[in-house]
């Protein structure tokens, strides 16, 4: 929706709110919650199953048959080295993504990295420095991944370090869609890139809800 404005000014009042919160040595595979969790679904073995773990990990680790591979173009993409790329491990035959590697832990919803560089992009956008510079944004995830800070910064250069930060944690689809607007052929509003909503949701609504276009 392009409202950098909102994004910006959003992302600065959850950064200054976060008061203790820190970007962490380790933000995955944690049993409690990390210093850089802003949000986090609390994963036991209570609780039982997730599916970030359920088809992104292997059997070795709990998981189904390892539904999602890595391909070596993405691995390309980060500096040799870039300690971000010791997250990702070799198993049942293809390159995993080890952030949801182990059963039963936290989930990580929102964390500090990506409110900065949200704040990152909107204020390099429209030419501003709400909270803190473009520059000083990205360079915070660059140097948590043992990489030299940018002496300046373009866009580029933070669209970058979304992906490589966020890989795997969703955003990608999004961030496709809203850079290009498609996605793989489709258009970014194409309804096949809407899930249907479960009919026990639409029916416990009791009319409320109604099924997403298309399904």
């Amino acid at each position: 929706m392009a409202r950098y404005a909102d994004a910006r000014d959003a992302a600065n009042r959850a950064i200054i709110a976060a008061t203790g919160k820190s970007l962490a040595a380790a933000a995955f595979n944690n049993t409690s919650n990390s210093v850089e969790y802003i949000f986090a679904l609390q994963i036991t073995a209570q609780d039982g199953a997730n599916n970030m773990h359920l088809y992104w990990s292997i059997p070795t680790f709990g998981g189904r048959g390892g539904d999602v591979s890595i391909q070596a173009s993405h691995l390309a993409l980060y500096d040799p080295i870039d300690a971000r790329r010791a997250l990702f491990y070799v198993g049942a035959g293809a390159t995993r993504s080890g952030k949801w590697q182990l059963q039963y832990r936290n989930l990580p919803i929102i964390r500090l990295a990506e409110l900065y560089l949200t704040r990152a992009e909107a204020n390099f956008r429209l030419g501003t420095s709400i909270g803190a510079t473009p520059l000083q944004d990205v360079n915070r995830t660059r140097q948590r991944a043992g990489l030299l800070p940018l002496v300046v910064v373009t866009l580029n250069d933070i669209l970058l370090e979304r992906r490589l930060e966020l890989a795997h944690e969703g955003h990608r689809i999004h961030d496709i869609k809203r850079l290009m607007g498609t996605a793989d052929g489709f258009a970014y509003n194409d309804d096949k890139l809407v899930l249907p909503i479960p009919f026990r949701e639409i029916n416990a609504s009791k009319g409320v809800i109604v099924q997403n276009p298309g399904y």
